[in-house]
């Protein structure tokens, strides 16, 4: 697998044709269109398209997604579901404009019908809100605008339900004997009366009101008794939740739509989309001039286009000075396509960098396995992705994703066949309660400990975690010369000889010679020899090489420096695998621990608890597995070969949300 090789395009043509070459080139789905970085000062006539289209496409998509969400908001959807795919359409029918202006008709008659019930909403609120003042007063039958006669004067008044009526009274009495209180309602606050007062006694009682902590009321805005305004607020209220019901069925009535308005989003998308496109072009007033680049292996359909719309074009190799522009596709099969998403999620390599995916691939899918090492938790991973790609079919990189957690499962039943977990301990502790002569259909691992396991365990991961702990390592080792191995071959690529037999070369010979030297007498005292040779010799190599680089004094201390470098680098790198041997342990014990803790109890607590436990476990182990598996291919493998940078290819294609497209013949 490889980065895809890319052509740079430039091409000009007449501006009348520019919608309907874009549309091609969106059919074909293999051209981005970029924004040129530099053209020649002659070139300076030409401007960028104005924006108008797209508003107004932005706005349609709006109308429709408006729509959607009002049908929604009332419960209204069309089939779907976690294991429903997309449905597919035609590539005509998606883009039919009838049907299209159709369903913005209908995303109107929607939108305006909801706004409308927001409007009444409103005023249903503010005629509630005034019914709720009203009502108190009900129970008076003079006009709430009766401001008194020519000798009194009328004041309805609001004080807390916590005064006593008593303590009002008693108040007045001492202001004046002129005055005539009348109790209306109450609501849950405050209680109301109306006070006739002779108008030479008003001051006075107005005063002792005040001390009360009573409330004048104006209630000079309605005309005739309360119970009478409240008789018309009641009926308004009537007529509003008439006409809120026919809006309301006038949506419902729509609940057909939704799959139409759905379709119609999508083209939309399509449309803003072309649109985007069309505002990278430059123009002149009869001419455009559209950059962009594609795969060269879709050279001859691109000039099938070009040529079919009467386009001049020239396209070329991408310069070396180019490269940093040009976007970047990588070649993928089956096995290494999933592994995109976790690329892109760093960084897109560079356009004369390395594909790291096919690298990377096995490593992950091992580590993630290594790390779950659970037949339960394989098992459930591997059918529940294998589910939902077969039944719902998803595409980019939820398809991805979903592809390589796949892998990743048939990884962890891999490794828990090898320590003999399955939802850690859960045969012994379900035998041991059913019946403990069970536990003789167990096998304990090679390495010793308790049964586990229908044939013997290679090892178990808490017993033996000294040899955990060394294949932990050794994993680590195996990657990171992989990717010292992956960097020499790029730099002999480039022709940077010295650079590669000084750097990765004489490493490899540092660390197999100490590994050697140390460990080899062990086995041979001829390995201890060797390791020793090829020690001094990788020594060698880097002193020479540095010498090279800089002559003398400044030689020996670049020596110093990448020793002390290299050495603290590559063991700190090798040290950070040790969380395989973690996470591993970690979820082995977690596992064991919620076995154990349900068989106390029986066996039906034991099934609830081992069942909600070992689904928590999973559920931590998939969080904790993935963003460490990631780490180490991000920080440790990266860091030996991977030069970043790039910018994901983004033709200019058909990419919809709600159905999937059936292209057609071309």
């Amino acid at each position: 697998m490889s980065i895809v090789k890319m052509k740079h395009l430039r091409a000009l043509g007449l501006r009348e044709g520019r919608g309907k070459l874009l549309r091609r080139l969106r059919s074909l789905g293999c051209v981005e269109i970029s924004t040129p970085k530099s053209l020649p000062p002659e070139w300076d006539f030409l401007s960028a398209p104005d924006g108008d289209e797209l508003s107004h496409h932005l706005g349609e998509a709006d109308e429709l997604s408006a729509a959607l969400e009002v049908l929604r908001s009332r419960g209204i959807k069309d089939k779907g579901g976690l294991l429903v795919p997309l449905p597919q359409v035609a590539e005509e029918t998606l883009f039919d404009e009838s049907a299209y202006n159709q369903s913005l008709v209908v995303a109107r008659q929607i939108n305006e019908a909801n706004s409308a019930l927001n409007a009444q909403q409103a005023k249903r609120s503010k005629l509630e809100t005034q019914l709720r003042a009203l009502e108190p007063w009900k129970e008076l039958s003079v006009p709430l605008d009766m401001t008194g006669t020519r000798r009194t004067d009328a004041m309805f008044v609001a004080v807390s339900l916590r005064l006593d009526r008593a303590e009002v009274k008693r108040r007045l009495d001492e202001a004046t004997e002129l005055y005539d209180l009348t109790w209306a309602g109450t609501d849950r606050e405050f209680q109301y009366f109306m006070v006739l007062v002779h108008k030479s006694a008003a001051q006075e009682v107005q005063a002792a009101l005040l001390d009360l902590g009573c409330a004048r009321l104006n209630l000079r805005s309605w005309s005739g008794t309360a119970a009478e305004n409240c008789l018309v607020l009641q009926r308004q209220l009537g007529e509003l939740d008439r006409e809120a019901a026919s809006l309301q069925k006038s949506i419902d009535d729509q609940a057909g739509s939704v799959f139409d308005l759905k379709v119609a989003l999508d083209k939309a998308g399509q449309e803003v989309t072309l649109e985007r496109a069309k505002a990278r072009l430059l123009d002149t007033e009869y001419t455009f001039f559209l950059d962009g680049w594609f795969p060269a292996e879709r050279e001859e359909a691109v000039k099938a286009a070009l040529e079919e719309h009467g386009m001049a074009y020239d396209i070329a190799d991408p310069t070396e000075e180019e490269y940093p522009q040009v976007p970047i596709q990588l070649k993928s099969n089956k096995l290494t396509d999933p592994f995109t998403v976790v690329t892109a999620m760093y960084s897109m390599p560079a356009y004369d960098g390395v594909d790291p995916n096919p690298f990377m691939a096995p490593f992950f899918i091992l580590f993630f396995g290594f790390m779950m090492n659970d037949i339960g938790y394989g098992l459930l991973m591997a059918l529940g992705t294998a589910l939902f790609l077969a039944k719902a079919r998803p595409k980019g990189d939820k398809g991805r994703m979903m592809s390589m957690f796949f892998m990743c499962g048939l990884s962890s039943i891999f490794w828990g066949s090898l320590t003999g977990s399955f939802f850690g301990d859960f045969f012994p502790q379900l035998f041991k309660l059913i019946d403990p002569s069970l536990l003789g259909l167990l096998k304990p691992p090679i390495g010793g400990g308790d049964p586990t396991w229908f044939w013997p365990a290679l090892f178990n991961p808490v017993n033996n975690t000294i040899q955990v702990m060394i294949g932990s390592m050794a994993l680590g080792v195996i990657q990171v010369f992989t990717g010292m191995a992956i960097s020499m071959v790029e730099k002999l690529k480039r022709g940077e000889v010295l650079d590669a037999v000084s750097n990765e070369l004489a490493w490899y010979c540092i660390l197999i010679g100490a590994a050697l030297a140390i460990g080899g007498p062990m086995a041979a005292p001829v390995l201890g020899t060797v390791g020793q040779v090829l020690l001094f010799g990788g020594l060698g190599l880097l002193l020479i090489g540095n010498l090279i680089r800089a002559k003398g004094l400044g030689g020996l201390v670049g020596f110093g420096g990448a020793i002390y470098n290299g050495v603290s680098g590559y063991f700190s790198d090798i040290l950070s695998y040790l969380r395989l041997m973690a996470l591993m342990m970690a979820g082995a014990i977690i596992a064991q621990v919620f076995n154990t803790l349900g068989a106390v109890f029986g066996l039906v607590p034991f099934i609830i608890v081992a069942l909600i436990g070992n689904v928590l476990n999973l559920v931590l182990n998939l969080l904790g597995c993935y963003v460490h598996t990631l780490r180490l291919q991000c920080l440790e493998f990266f860091g030996r070969f991977y030069k970043d940078g790039g910018k994901a290819f983004d033709p200019l294609a058909v990419h919809t949300n709600y159905v999937e497209v059936i292209k057609g013949g071309n």
